[in-house]
């Protein structure tokens, strides 16, 4: 099994707008707060569009089923998404394919935490570490 904790990185654009519109910051202290934070990403819907994302020439049934394993497994995630290695090896092929729309430090980092996922759960390492 791997793991991958599902979080969200960067910053909530509707936080940064709201906050934006009342004058609590000024527009070049939102540019800069994006800058340092990054575009949001959000780990479990990045990973199910890369899962449902079409195929070159489409996807026959048997590559349907693979990935139909991931989105089951996501949907019943809470929290931390627990893969079996047959398809976590298969997202990990959907992540490093992908043609990102960016370059963002974000991105990058879910790359590299999806490759190297732990084959132990992160929240029995919390609670050992309690």
């Amino acid at each position: 099994m791997r793991y991958i904790e599902l979080k969200t990185l960067g910053i909530d654009p509707q936080d940064l707008n709201d906050r934006l519109q009342s004058g609590a910051i000024t527009g070049e202290q939102a540019k800069a707060e994006m800058d340092a934070k990054g575009a949001q990403l959000d780990y479990a819907a990045i990973i199910r569009d890369l899962v449902k994302a079409p195929q070159q020439g489409g996807i026959d049934l048997d590559a349907m089923r693979r990935h139909m394993r991931i989105l089951d497994a996501l949907d019943a995630a809470s929290g931390v998404l627990a893969l079996e290695d047959a398809d976590h090896a298969l997202l990990a092929k959907l992540v490093k394919g992908h043609k990102w729309a960016m370059a963002d430090r974000n991105i990058l980092t879910f790359c590299e935490e999806i490759a190297a996922a732990p084959c132990t759960d992160p929240r029995l390492i919390a609670e050992a570490a309690e």
